[in-house]
């Protein structure tokens, strides 16, 4: 690897890093984790008992990071969990949980 791209995976840490220093970020983590199926912004505002703009917020954070990965089917944004990426830079992470 090259110094950039070691930049790169060090900065991508740093946003997992960030985006996991919230307990809302985590408690919506553990929902999409128990519940993987179809989630939509106002299904898991619903559930989180929160607003659709304050768990919008919380997502793009998470999707910034690479953590979740948000699919537009018709008018609504679904949310899914990237497993991948919890296993490349968090392994174990999600079994914690």
């Amino acid at each position: 690897m090259t110094i950039q791209q070691l930049l790169e995976e060090d900065e991508k840490r740093v946003r997992i890093f960030k985006a996991l220093a919230e307990i809302k970020r985590i408690e919506i983590i553990r929902y999409l984790l128990a519940e993987p199926s179809r989630n939509s912004c106002g299904e898991i505002g619903a559930i989180m008992n929160t607003d659709k703009s304050n768990i919008t917020y919380h997502l793009k954070i998470m999707n910034d990071a690479g953590l979740i990965r948000v699919v537009r089917e018709g008018q609504k944004k679904m949310i899914y969990l990237r497993d991948d990426a919890f296993q490349v830079y968090l392994p174990g992470f999600l079994d914690s949980l």
